[in-house]
């Protein structure tokens, strides 16, 4: 609720700032960005994953998972926002960025069963 709240009075300072300061808009418009995603962040996101993390922690990979998910959160979001300010080129080097990432993070995590795995299969024949 308190997100909510805080999504109408940005919007309601947005439009009164775009009608003062035209130039300056589009700045004004990534700070409150940064400050709401935040916000959102830290009171809504971050404790969901903590809990989701301790109800799965049995689970394997659960946190990779987690972890991947919320990359993949984050890119929607940026990428929007770039989109949106016309950066089109800039959100397709973040969605590689954070692609390249996340391939990097499963394989590190991987390595070890891949070996049993391809162990096994040496022995097999």
């Amino acid at each position: 609720m308190v997100t909510l709240f805080a999504s109408v009075v940005f919007i309601v300072l947005l439009i009164f700032l775009q009608q003062l300061f035209d130039k300056l808009h589009p700045i004004i418009v990534v700070i409150f960005f940064f400050i709401l995603l935040h916000f959102i962040l830290r009171t809504q996101l971050f404790p969901l994953w903590q809990q989701l993390a301790t109800l799965f922690q049995n689970v394997p990979y659960s946190k990779g998972l987690l972890y991947t998910a919320l990359l993949f959160l984050c890119k929607e979001v940026f990428c929007a926002l770039l989109e949106q300010l016309e950066y089109e080129a800039y959100a397709v080097l973040v969605t590689l960025s954070v692609r390249l990432t996340i391939v990097v993070y499963w394989v590190n995590q991987l390595v070890l069963p891949f070996q049993t795995i391809l162990r096994l299969l040496e022995r097999l024949s």
